[in-house]
């Protein structure tokens, strides 16, 4: 039987009012979850929080990014799916709620609250509904990203939702855990459908950045690929979830990032690679390029520094894990750290909602 046990944490640095960045340590107005799973194998529960002394509104969108293709490589040929799903959510003052994303959460004011001492303690939809949350389509593999909303539905910067995302292993009911990253919106939030993230006065945001920008760089630490089981030995394997910040929800169109890595082994030896991300990717280094791997790398370890390419300058979000199997049966087991340098902000970009969706 193979025993599967998970670990992966997102770390981010606030640098300052103005050069402030994502967090996972305190409350934004956009909440990203970046590797979002329901795929038969994996499934992925949603706890969102309202950190605020009142009423939070929220619309959600998943972003259904599987290849058109599942058994093929991305590429031109293949590429993602844009399929659009959109919720509102509302939250009570300092409410928490969570749901499925296989099955979503029906909004049921019939819902008892959770009672732990009866026996059993199902709490699965106990308790005060967020609203209507449908469930994902089959094989679900993307983000989900929520921005808040004043009661009129205009986007307002009141920097109250956090959250956190558990990854469920089906077939052993083993678990791995990241915090959501929190986008926090400024005072010049101007209420409407382009939310500016980072940089200057320019078209679309006459008072210039209304969110805090998303890193252009960041470094990971992490062991060499290798698979040795052909010999009945481990199988190692570092994987990034990595979502471009931007992004156009009105017309649907997926926004794409080149990402160049400078890769150090542990003799300070450099090695360069790059690959483009559309929409959303789950990349397993060793297969972006052979310098991750350990008969090429020279060595067990190494540090990565990933960049937005000047070509693409866009900021985008990162969760790591790597995965290695070891022993008979296999054990897997998966820890990741990723965070952002250099306090590197794009010079501006959107997130852009469906305008019949802003009032």
């Amino acid at each position: 039987m193979t025993r599967t046990s998970f670990g992966v944490l997102a770390l981010c640095v606030l640098a300052g009012t103005a050069a402030a960045q994502v967090t996972t340590q305190g409350g934004g107005a956009v909440l990203v979850f970046p590797r979002v799973i329901a795929d038969g194998t994996w499934d992925t529960a949603i706890e969102i929080g309202n950190g605020a002394n009142h009423l939070v509104h929220a619309r959600c969108y998943y972003v259904d990014a599987q290849l058109a293709n599942p058994q093929q490589p991305p590429g031109p040929a293949n590429p993602p799916l844009w399929t659009q799903t959109d919720f509102e959510i509302w939250l009570t003052r300092l409410q928490p709620t969570h749901w499925t994303v296989s099955r979503g959460r029906l909004n049921d004011p019939s819902d008892q609250p959770c009672r732990v001492q009866d026996p059993p303690h199902d709490c699965d939809g106990a308790g005060f509904d967020p609203g209507l949350v449908p469930l994902t389509p089959s094989g679900f593999a993307g983000e989900l990203r929520c921005i808040e909303l004043d009661a009129s539905g205009a986007p307002w910067s009141g920097n109250a939702l956090e959250g956190v995302a558990t990854l469920t292993h089906l077939g052993s009911g083993e678990v791995v855990k990241y915090s959501a990253f929190g986008i926090p919106g400024l005072e010049t939030n101007d209420a409407d459908g382009n939310l500016c993230l980072g940089g200057a006065q320019r078209s679309g945001c006459p008072l210039g950045a209304e969110y805090s920008a998303c890193p252009l760089n960041w470094t990971v630490s992490h062991p060499s690929d290798f698979d040795d089981s052909a010999f009945d030995g481990p199988i190692r394997s570092t994987n990034l979830a990595v979502v471009p910040c931007a992004s156009d929800f009105e017309n649907q169109v997926p926004t794409s990032v080149t990402l160049q890595f400078k890769v150090t082994n542990e003799l300070e030896q450099t090695f360069s690679a790059s690959t483009t991300v559309t929409c959303w990717a789950d990349l397993e280094l060793g297969k972006v390029n052979a310098v991750f791997q350990r008969d090429t790398l020279g060595g067990e370890w190494a540090q990565t520094q990933i960049r937005s390419a000047a070509s693409t300058p866009h900021g985008f979000l990162v969760v790591q894990q790597t995965k290695q199997e070891t022993g008979l049966p296999h054990t897997l087991a998966a820890s990741g750290l990723a965070s952002p340098y250099n306090g590197a902000q794009p010079g501006g970009e959107f997130i852009t909602l469906p305008q019949e969706t802003v009032r």
